[in-house]
C-alpha cells in the first residue's frame, strides 16, 4: 500500500501542476493562434520535430536512465552513486546538447530548406539553438528528483514554464505592436528560449540547496567508469529509441502537408489544417494526459526499486489498477471529445475544422492515455529494446497510412493511422508486459 500511496501522492502533486500547466499553455495556444494565424501556427509546428529530435539526442534517454538508477541505488544504499549517476549523466547530457545547438545555427538554412521543406522556419531552428542546452540541465535535474520520488520541485518549474513562455510571448506581442513591427512565428520561439533559461536557473538553485543540506554522503562504491558504463547500457538503447521515433514523427509531420497537396490542397490550405490539427485540436485531446503522465513518471522508479529488491509482485496489483484508471479516463475522455469536440472548436478556436478534428481525434482516447503507462511499466523493467521495437513497427503503420491513405481520402487517413498506431501499441506492450512479469515470477 505504501508504494502505491507513493505513486499516488506523486502523482497527484504532477498532475495538479500539470493541469495548471496546461491551462496556462491552452490559453497560450488560442492566444498565439490569433497572433500569428492557422498558417502561422503550422509553420511554427513544423520546428518540433526537429526538437523534439534535439532533445531525444541529448537528454531524453539519459534521464530515464538518471531517473532509474537513483532510485535503484537509493533503495540498495549506494545514495553516493546516485549522485555519481546523476552527475554524469548531467554532463554527457550538456555536451551533447552544445553540440546540436552548434549544428542547428551553423545548417539551421540547410534544415529549414531540406529537412523541413519550409524556408521560413529558418529564422526559427535558429534561435530555438539557443533553448536545446538550457532543456538538458532542466531535464537531467528532474530526473534526479523522479528517481529519489521528490516532485514539489519538477512540479513548481513545469507551471513557471507555462507562465515565463506565456508571458514572454505576450509581452513581445504587445511590445511589436506599439512599435508596428508585424508578429511572426519566431516570436513563439522567444517564448520556448525564455521558458528553458528560467527553468534550468531554477531548477539548479533548487538542486545546490537540495545537496548542501544533505549530510556528507558514503564514497560511491564504483569508480567513474563503472557508474558510466552503466548508464551508458541503459539510456543508449532508450536514446536511440526516441531519436528514431522522432526522425520517423519529423518525416511523418513533414509528410501531412505534402500529401495533403496531392489530395489536392494548395500550400496554404495544407499548412493551415496542418496547423489546425498539431496547433489547436491535438492539444485539446491532449490536455487530460497530464495526469497519466505523471502517473507514467512516478511509475518508472517504483518499478525499478522493486526490481532492484526483488519485489515487483509486490506491486503488480497496484500497477493493474493504475493502468484501469488510465483506460477510465481515456473512456471519459472519448465521450467528452465525441460529443462536445465541434462544440469547444467553434468555442475556443473559433473553427469548425478544429471542432471536426477533435471529433474523429476521441476514438483514440482510452489507448492514448492507457499506453503510456504500459510503456513506463516496460522501462522500469528494463525492456527498453522491447520498447525501441514496439515503437518503430506503430509509427511505421502509421506513415503508411499517411502516404497511401491522405492522397485518396484526405486528413482522415491521418485518423485511421493513428488508430491502428495506438491499437498495435496496446497488443505489443501488453504482451510484453505479461511476457515479463512471468520470467521474472520465480525470481521474485
Amino acid at each position: 500500500m505504501s508504494k502505491k500511496h507513493t505513486i499516488l501522492n506523486g502523482a497527484a502533486i504532477l498532475t495538479c501542476a500539470g493541469f495548471a500547466g496546461r491551462i496556462i499553455g491552452f490559453f497560450y495556444r488560442i492566444f498565439l493562434s490569433r497572433a500569428i494565424g492557422a498558417e502561422g501556427v503550422g509553420v511554427y509546428q513544423l520546428i518540433f520535430p526537429l526538437y523534439a529530435l534535439s532533445f531525444s539526442l541529448t537528454v531524453s534517454g539519459i534521464q530515464t536512465s538518471i531517473s532509474h538508477f537513483v532510485s535503484a541505488k537509493t533503495a540498495s544504499g549506494d545514495r553516493g552513486g546516485a549522485r555519481k549517476i546523476f552527475h554524469i549523466g548531467l554532463v554527457l547530457s550538456v555536451s551533447l546538447s552544445l553540440l546540436v545547438s552548434f549544428l542547428l545555427l551553423r545548417y539551421h538554412a540547410v534544415l529549414a530548406e531540406s529537412f523541413v521543406k519550409e524556408p521560413r522556419s529558418s529564422d526559427l531552428l535558429r534561435l530555438l539553438a539557443y533553448a536545446v542546452p538550457f532543456g538538458s540541465i532542466h531535464a537531467c535535474i528532474n530526473g534526479y528528483y523522479y528517481g529519489l520520488r521528490q516532485v514539489k520541485v519538477p512540479a513548481a518549474i513545469e507551471v513557471l514554464e507555462h507562465a515565463v513562455r506565456m508571458g514572454s510571448v505576450m509581452f513581445l506581442c504587445r511590445m511589436f505592436a506599439l512599435r508596428g513591427i508585424a508578429v511572426t512565428p519566431a516570436v513563439a520561439v522567444y517564448g520556448i528560449v525564455a521558458e528553458e533559461f528560467c527553468a534550468a536557473v531554477v531548477s539548479s538553485a533548487a538542486l545546490t540547496f537540495h545537496f548542501s543540506s544533505q549530510p556528507s554522503l558514503p564514497k560511491a562504491a564504483h569508480r567513474l567508469t563503472h557508474y558510466l558504463t552503466e548508464l551508458l547500457i541503459l539510456s543508449t538503447p532508450l536514446t536511440l529509441n526516441r531519436v528514431l521515433i522522432n526522425v520517423l514523427q519529423s518525416i511523418e509531420a513533414l509528410l501531412i502537408p505534402l500529401q495533403l497537396r496531392l489530395y489536392g490542397m494548395s500550400g496554404s490550405a495544407s499548412l493551415s489544417v496542418y496547423g489546425v490539427l498539431t496547433g489547436m485540436a491535438l492539444p485539446l485531446v491532449m490536455f487530460p494526459t497530464a495526469l497519466t503522465s505523471s502517473l507514467c513518471t512516478m511509475l518508472l522508479p517504483v518499478i525499478s526499486e522493486a526490481k532492484a529488491t526483488g519485489r515487483l509482485s509486490s506491486i503488480a496489483p497496484s500497477i493493474r489498477k493504475l493502468c484501469l484508471s488510465c483506460l477510465a479516463l481515456g473512456l471519459f475522455c472519448f465521450c467528452a471529445c465525441f460529443f462536445l469536440g465541434g462544440p469547444l472548436g467553434n468555442l475556443l478556436f473559433h473553427s469548425e475544422l478544429a471542432g471536426s478534428f477533435i471529433r474523429a481525434l476521441a476514438w483514440i482516447c482510452p489507448l492514448l492515455y492507457l499506453n503510456p503507462a504500459l510503456f513506463a511499466i516496460l522501462n522500469g523493467l528494463e525492456k527498453t529494446a522491447q520498447v525501441f521495437l514496439y515503437n518503430l513497427m506503430a509509427v511505421s503503420v502509421r506513415i503508411g497510412f499517411i502516404v497511401f491513405a491522405i492522397p485518396k481520402i484526405g486528413i482522415s487517413g491521418y485518423f485511421f493511422g493513428t488508430l491502428a498506431n495506438q491499437a498495435l501499441l496496446f497488443l505489443l506492450t501488453a504482451r510484453g508486459i505479461r511476457k515479463s512479469l512471468h520470467d521474472s515470477a520465480p525470481a521474485a
